[in-house]
């Protein structure tokens, strides 16, 4: 799928007040061998979360070396292994971006919220799907970082009162 139409479906899923102010990028690198790149979101214009290729490439290395010497695995395992650890940890490539933005879409809000990738139940928290009343009980206490820092998000952007709990979890 054309970058454009990725966008403008994902972005299309977002909340009224969300939308125009959290942006999904996608940039190439025309030096780069293959013409890797990077996604990006941004929120009012200032980046969020850098999804990275080339960087990915490089802790991804580094997580399979560590794999290997603690585990008696083979180098595809270790790989595997990495690559799923990496995730869960919200690091991504850019080609890992354009597939969860994929799934995210094919996605009903429920399948979203508890899925194992990190990206995809970030973006469930800007979710149109996800109403106020629903997102005021939603309980995130056991959420990472990222998860809470969308949530936040949303809630400034649907201008709900402060919620003290929000603090806490930080």
């Amino acid at each position: 799928m054309q970058w454009s139409k990725r966008k403008k479906k994902v972005e299309g899923l977002f909340s009224k007040t969300v939308q125009g102010r959290v942006e999904l990028r996608s940039t190439h690198y025309r030096g780069a061998h293959d013409e890797t790149g990077r996604g990006y979101i941004t929120f009012d214009k200032h980046q969020i979360w850098s999804m990275c290729t080339l960087s990915f490439y490089s802790i991804e290395y580094d997580r399979v070396e560590e794999i290997l010497k603690r585990e008696s695995t083979t180098l595809y395992e270790a790989q595997k292994v990495a690559y799923n650890e990496l995730s869960c940890e919200g690091k991504f490539n850019q080609y890992t971006y354009y597939d969860s933005l994929d799934e995210y879409c094919n996605n009903s809000i429920e399948t979203s919220l508890t899925s194992k990738n990190l990206l995809i139940r970030c973006l469930a928290m800007l979710d149109s799907r996800l109403g106020k009343r629903r997102l005021r009980t939603l309980d995130i206490s056991e959420e990472s970082k990222k998860v809470i820092e969308f949530y936040k998000i949303r809630w400034e952007c649907e201008q709900l009162p402060i919620n003290k709990s929000l603090d806490e979890n930080t």
